[in-house]
């Protein structure tokens, strides 16, 4: 066989290679293109995870502090004191008084009122069950100062205490 005949009879099949190399070579960049895509989209949904790993965790916040708002709710004082009263009525000790005294505004989130709280009690453990039970109550109340002395007179029995009590709530 000669030249003229060989390609002749080659020329068809190595279009066929040069066409199929082309496309080979096309399809690679497409693929390479593609897998360039789908690493952006895999980065992208990491992010998104991230993110709304983030925003479950302010929402988780946000239903914290709403708890926290109900607790600290701004309670009038008369509710404060009957409280307290309430409270000294189950211990055992007598109310002599409770007056509101003064609000402060230590922070810009919660308002603080204070109460002057006069008690008789009959032994320091009735007493211990007061100061515990205000400050345990559902109500947030703290106790700032107190002032303990025995009961005048040489027929009384028991303990006269001051005590400054504090309502917390929540301004916003």
């Amino acid at each position: 066989m000669n030249r003229a005949e060989l390609i002749d009879k080659y020329r068809n099949k190595a279009v066929n290679i040069g066409v199929i190399l082309v496309f080979l070579i096309v399809a690679g960049n497409i693929h390479k293109g593609s897998l360039a895509r789908i690493e952006s989209l895999k980065a992208k949904i990491s992010e998104e995870g991230k993110k709304s790993g983030e925003l479950l965790k302010i929402n988780q916040l946000e239903g914290r502090i709403m708890g926290y708002k109900k607790l600290l709710a701004k309670k009038e004082a008369s509710l404060v004191m009957g409280n307290i009263s309430d409270i000294a009525k189950s211990m055992g000790v007598e109310v002599l008084s409770v007056k509101p005294l003064r609000k402060e505004l230590p922070g810009a989130d919660y308002t603080k009122d204070v109460f002057d709280v006069s008690v008789n009690a009959p032994s320091y453990d009735a007493l211990a069950r007061f100061i515990s039970g205000v400050e345990s109550s559902s109500n947030v109340y703290t106790i700032d100062n107190i002032g303990i002395s025995p009961q005048p007179g040489p027929d009384e029995k028991g303990l006269t205490a001051n005590l400054k009590i504090s309502s917390v709530s929540a301004t916003n």
